[in-house]
């Protein structure tokens, strides 16, 4: 009696795995895909994200993978790879800047930079006060005031002027050694002296020159020109080997930038914002929100399975997966007993 309830058993888990075969494939594949998808939908209308995930748990799943999560050797070799393709790919020669930006988005942009005026005007005090700055402006005053000394129309206008200067500049020269390069220090340190008039004459210049409106017509005249150009004239400047440099740089800030609690607190901010909004309402209204749909789900299920899943049966995977998730409850006894029931 027991190899009879034995092979019953048997008998229907054949049967159920063939089942399962037929209706994963072939044309009972998306009937199958589309019944799943309206059961899950329905399901998820009567279901709020906080009853299936909580925060933590989403928290710190971000953190694995946004914190802890090492990248091997590969990656740096598979992005190497991408960038060679992306950079001589010859797209870049047969499209035109204007044709990824249109006027209007260009426009929208610019005003909205536009609106900034605090972060404008801070950057423009940051530049001014910059030492680099300072010393770039006493350079120009400095070589400014000495080639006007030496090249003014006034000695060139009077006949001997030049010569006379040079001779007297010789016996200067003579008569008091190191006097040239005593009046050019007293030069440099005049001008180093009253460089923070310079400099406060030359923000206020900025501030008159870079107002919202010069600044819109000066970006409006460059973007008509820009806009017609090619954007391999633009990848020529940019080799595939900076845009691996790029990404090694990028890497290895976000490497220490993620150690840092301002990083961790920012992730845990985020995902509380994300709960605050959608943790109580159902995961339907949730799809809807962010919008997706069901069609997209049943498109998206139709573009994947049908290949992956071929693939499997040819293999003689598929079979294989399906007896596994089967077998456990055939061969558990619970079959056996209802059949001899």
């Amino acid at each position: 009696m027991a190899k009879k309830r034995s092979t019953a058993a048997e008998a229907l888990l054949e049967a159920h795995v063939q089942f399962m075969l037929t209706q994963l494939q072939g044309a009972a594949l998306r009937e199958r895909v589309e019944r799943e998808v309206d059961a899950l939908l329905a399901d998820a209308e009567r279901l709020r994200l906080d009853q299936v995930v909580t925060r933590e748990a989403v928290k710190e799943t971000v953190r694995v993978y946004a914190v802890k999560l090492e990248l091997n050797a590969g990656i740096p070799e598979l992005v190497a790879d991408i960038a060679q393709r992306v950079h001589g790919h010859p797209i870049h020669a047969r499209t035109r800047l204007g044709e990824l930006l249109s006027d209007q988005q260009f426009r929208e942009i610019l005003d909205k930079l536009l609106e900034m005026q605090e972060l404008r005007e801070r950057l423009l005090d940051e530049t001014v006060s910059n030492p680099v700055y300072s010393a770039l402006a006493a350079d120009i005053v400095y070589h400014g005031i000495r080639d006007y000394l030496s090249h003014n129309k006034l000695t060139g206008s009077i006949p001997g002027a030049k010569t006379a200067m040079k001779l007297g500049k010789s016996v200067i020269s003579r008569a008091t050694p190191g006097l040239e390069n005593a009046i050019e220090e007293r030069l440099k340190g005049y001008v180093s002296k009253n460089i923070k008039s310079t400099l406060s004459q030359s923000r206020r210049f900025l501030t008159d020159r870079f107002d919202a409106d010069s600044i819109r017509e000066v970006a409006l005249d460059l973007w008509a020109r820009l806009k017609r150009s090619r954007v391999s004239a633009f990848r020529d400047l940019l080799r595939a080997a900076d845009l691996e440099d790029f990404f090694v740089i990028g890497y290895e800030y976000w490497h220490s930038l993620r150690k840092t609690e301002w990083y961790v607190t920012l992730i845990d901010a985020g995902v509380d914002g994300f709960f605050d909004r959608y943790g109580t309402i159902s995961l339907g209204e949730l799809l809807e929100e962010i919008g997706i749909s069901r069609d997209m789900l049943v498109a998206d299920a139709m573009r994947f399975a049908p290949q992956a899943i071929d693939g499997l049966a040819r293999s003689g995977l598929l079979e294989g997966m399906i007896r596994r998730n089967l077998e456990a409850f055939y061969r558990s006894g619970a079959v056996e007993k209802i059949v001899s029931g």
